[in-house]
């Protein structure tokens, strides 16, 4: 591992601080698997009296294992490149750009190392898995596509549990320890959230705030308050309604003229909901079902907190208009802007500085927060694959030990690229900033809705809380339709299980 210079050491020191302070507020989530994933940054080496050696670390890279693939292919399949999402695996060369060379220089190792040839396919993940599956070709090893794909692949009985691989160890810190948490369904993880691509780390949904307006109407610090364990959505609110500000005095507040508190997205409220320790959806695993829980009281009592936020009647919030929030933001005329990390893409015309924090929580005494990621892309493992090898066996050991080196390798030098020079390096104005956006990515979360297209239970949700008197008789029917849906999924899967 490359040695740190001093400002390097200074900010992961910082990051430290950071991280001890937040995690003494924000416990790890009650629903954790008993299997505990190794300290992140090194893989320890065992002394000869069979503990462990502190003076010597050896990176994951390091430490994972290497084996001779004999010169197979790895075929992956994804689509083409989208500027709104990081889905790219592979470049064809060395270009100058700190990640792309980063890139290339990981998959050009890990070929070397593991003797294989990485080969990427663009246009229609799911369809090029499904066909390869349905044909018994096996041409493609694995694709990676967006989660809300994922539950079609699932019900189908095209895809392999990712755990059912002998050689994958998913307690490593390189594959995601908040997905198995969250969307592990009867004991099989069928998505693989290894660090490999970057769409999981771009797709965390975040809070940009302006500093100007900060400064200007004299509101609290939104990362301090995070920080000290008061970043509550009741605070958020009181926030929103000291900038609201009817500039042009006509008696009305629109996004084009006036100073709003919030604009951008509204993601359902998941960020609200997963940031204060509640779901919507949950998978039971003594019940063996899915679990809605709209009526529960701590998830009414949420729910009543984020209506007050986004109820129509409040003029201090808009998000009616994705585009035009942003120019709102932009032009300094909107405290918050609610979208995901890597749309600090398009945020390079903002005069103002800006900042980046976590969604509030609903009491500063929640524990389970965690930081919603919005519908990501992931890994999808086929039911078929080839036997390029001639040994008779499906090459799923070589895929195995080729998506391990994948992570091993990202996690010890190309994450760090990631963080440093293109989200960390252009989109954050400041250290805290920087060391905030470290802070979310350790303890992320996962939907079921959006893994299995559950948008209609997701749709009545939102219009039950911004609609005033409604929630009731919504939950209702949601209840119904919830159940009729995910039934017919848990079937699916149990009988595709069951075959083996």
């Amino acid at each position: 591992m490359k040695k740190h210079n001093l400002k390097r050491a200074l900010a992961l020191f910082l990051a430290l601080v950071l991280l001890t302070g937040i995690f003494a507020a924000c416990g790890e989530s009650k629903n954790a698997d008993s299997d505990t994933p190794k300290e992140e940054g090194a893989a320890a080496t065992p002394s000869a009296e069979g503990g462990e050696a502190p003076e010597e670390e050896t990176t994951y890279w390091e430490a994972v294992a290497k084996p001779d693939l004999g010169g197979i292919e790895m075929n992956a399949g994804t689509d083409y490149f989208d500027s709104n999402f990081y889905n790219v695996l592979d470049w064809e060369e060395t270009s100058g750009d700190g990640l792309k060379d980063a890139m290339y220089t990981r998959n050009r190792g890990v070929e070397d190392a593991l003797n294989c040839k990485f080969v990427v396919t663009y246009g229609n993940p799911s369809g090029q898995l499904e066909q390869s599956v349905y044909s018994g070709m096996g041409d493609v090893d694995f694709v990676y596509s967006l989660i809300s794909g994922g539950g079609n692949l699932v019900q189908k009985g095209y895809l392999t549990p990712f755990n059912e691989l002998d050689n994958i160890d998913m307690t490593q810190p390189y594959w995601d320890q908040g997905a198995q948490r969250y969307l592990k369904i009867l004991g099989q993880m069928y998505f693989g959230f290894v660090d490999f691509g970057f769409d999981h780390y771009d797709s965390l949904a975040v809070l940009f705030y302006n500093g100007a307006l900060l400064n200007n109407y004299h509101i609290e610090d939104p990362q301090e308050l995070v920080l000290e364990g008061k970043w509550t959505i009741d605070k958020f609110s009181e926030q929103l309604d000291a900038v609201l500000t009817d500039v042009n005095g006509d008696g009305k507040y629109t996004m084009k003229d006036d100073v709003l508190g919030l604009t951008g997205r509204e993601y359902w409220f998941q960020p609200f909901q997963y940031g204060s320790g509640v779901q919507l959806v949950t998978w039971d695993n003594a019940e063996e079902k899915f679990m809605l829980h709209m009526m529960d009281d701590n998830f009414l009592a949420v729910s009543e907190a984020i209506g007050k936020i986004y109820n129509k009647n409040n003029p201090a919030v808009d998000y009616s208009d994705y585009d035009a929030g942003r120019i709102a933001f932009s032009d300094g005329r909107s405290l918050y802007y609610s979208r995901l990390l890597g749309d600090f893409r398009q945020l390079r015309e903002v005069e103002d500085d800006y900042g980046v924090v976590c969604f509030p929580r609903y009491a500063e005494e929640n524990e389970d927060c965690a930081y919603f990621v919005k519908n990501p892309t992931t890994l999808f493992l086929p039911l078929v694959v080839g036997d390029d090898n001639g040994d008779g066996v499906q090459d799923f050991a070589e895929i195995g030990s080729f998506l391990e080196a994948m992570g091993a390798y990202t996690l010890s030098d190309t994450l760090n690229v990631y963080l440093e020079t293109t989200v960390i390096g252009k989109g954050m104005r400041d250290q805290k900033s920087a060391e905030m956006v470290r802070l979310m990515m350790k303890n992320r979360c996962f939907d079921l809705c959006e893994a299995f297209s559950l948008h209609s239970v997701l749709d009545a949700y939102l219009s039950a809380v911004i609609n005033e008197g409604t929630y009731a008789s919504s939950a209702k029917k949601v209840e119904k339709l919830f159940s009729k849906m995910t039934e017919k999924i848990t079937k699916e899967i149990e009988e595709h299980i069951a075959q083996g």
